[in-house]
């Protein structure tokens, strides 16, 4: 089965960091990554520097931005479409995650979901 991993983060309690900071946990993210990357059968993954684009309906027209949503502070981090054999796996597999392995997490905000993919065809 093919599952959806979404990393979220909080732009404000990230933004209240130093740069040497944030650059310091970001490097102790990357033992628990490799562990996760090691572990999982990747097939997509998307970066937040990754280019960005958005719309919605208001007041009858299309608006177009680029970027993520400027009015919300929490945030994607991650997006990665992995194999599993089922929800219970996939799950077990996506706490390898930094999201959860760091004890800086809860400071920032991040946190994870996983969602199950359908494919359409299977649907029908």
């Amino acid at each position: 089965m093919l599952f959806l991993f979404i990393g979220y983060y909080d732009a404000e309690k990230m933004n209240q960091s130093s740069q040497q900071e944030l650059d310091a946990v970001m490097e102790r993210c990357n033992p628990p990554l490799e562990t996760f990357f090691t572990k999982l059968n990747v097939l997509y993954e998307w970066h937040p520097g990754a280019e960005t684009k958005r719309a919605r309906l208001l007041d009858g027209q299309i608006q177009h931005q680029d970027g993520p949503d400027p009015d919300k502070t929490e945030q994607i981090g991650s997006l990665i479409v992995f194999e599993a054999d089922d929800m219970e796996q996939a799950v077990d597999l996506a706490l390898l995650h930094p999201t959860t392995q760091l004890p800086e997490a809860q400071k920032y905000g991040w946190r994870m979901e996983v969602r199950p993919l359908i494919d359409p065809k299977e649907a029908k």
